[in-house]
């Protein structure tokens, strides 16, 4: 999810971890989700400000335009606005090393 501290950063916050990272990808949840689910997820729900809600707002929007398994980077265009940049067209993960058992 974005990192909604302020001043607003541009990276994303992982909600079981808090790790943060540059960029991340889509996943198919299966459900449809809401600023408010993903609000109360990350703990905010009864503290996030309107600016917040905005934020997430914003950010679930422009997901919209992406595909899942896209990468992307974030950024704040103002504190209740974001873009999304697609990096990749799915993450790049090692080759397995070695064979196979038979």
């Amino acid at each position: 999810m974005p990192c909604l501290d302020v001043p607003r950063q541009n990276y994303f916050v992982g909600v079981k971890t808090g790790k943060k990272q540059d960029s991340g990808h889509l996943v198919y949840l299966g459900t449809d989700v809401g600023a408010d689910d993903i609000l109360d997820k990350m703990g905010m729900l009864d503290r996030a400000t309107e600016a917040d809600r905005k934020a997430m707002e914003s950010f679930l929007y422009v997901l919209q335009d992406l595909k899942i398994g896209n990468v992307v980077s974030l950024a704040f265009t103002a504190d209740d606005s974001c873009v999304l940049t697609k990096e990749l067209d799915h993450p790049m993960f090692d080759k397995p090393k070695g064979k196979l058992p038979q």
